[in-house]
């Protein structure tokens, strides 16, 4: 049986009751994850697709489940990745997807999503290959890298602060009888 979420999280070892915690700072831990959120996704959609929501979703899902594949839950670099910090064989190893496929992950109707891949594709953000879409690789560096750092240190230090408004919460108080 698999643990609960908040049990495999290491950080949370020091709160004695995360549910607790939780629950006595939700309003605050909410914000602060959503605030998040929102900023990443607006710095996303201003980088790569001019604002369009749409195509960022299908440009996330070809990215992600073209090697979703090579990267197992757990993955440590080492195990998956050259000494680049790339998927070894520069995008050989992508597994293509269906414009259907496309469609159907993403909920966006099929002539809406083949116009933002062509869209996509003009950017050089995805390639159409004879099996189906891939991530373009020549947009993958150096902008792409440099905003992925930058994104991650924003997510390290929201979860920082998340941490620090969970230790901090409130103790719960027992029902009133």
């Amino acid at each position: 049986m698999t643990k609960p979420l908040h049990e495999r999280v290491d950080a949370l070892t020091d709160i004695p009751d995360p549910d607790a915690a939780f629950d006595a700072a939700f309003s605050l831990v909410a914000f602060t994850l959503n605030r998040y959120l929102i900023d990443h996704l607006l710095r996303t959609t201003r980088l790569l697709t001019d604002g369009d929501f749409e195509a960022l979703v299908i440009w996330g899902v070809v990215a992600h489940l073209n090697i979703a594949h090579l990267m197992p839950p757990g993955s440590l670099p080492a195990a998956v990745l050259n000494e680049r910090g790339r998927v070894p064989g520069e995008g050989s190893g992508f597994r293509p997807l269906k414009l259907r496929d496309v469609a159907a992950i993403t909920g966006i109707p099929r002539e809406t999503a083949r116009r933002k891949l062509a869209k996509l594709e003009a950017q050089g953000y995805v390639e159409k290959t004879p099996d189906g879409w891939v991530v373009g690789m020549t947009k993958a560096e150096p902008d792409l890298r440099e905003f992925t750092r930058e994104s991650i240190w924003r997510f390290l230090i929201t979860a920082e602060q998340i941490l620090e408004q969970l230790k901090h919460a409130p103790r719960a108080r027992p029902p009133v009888s």
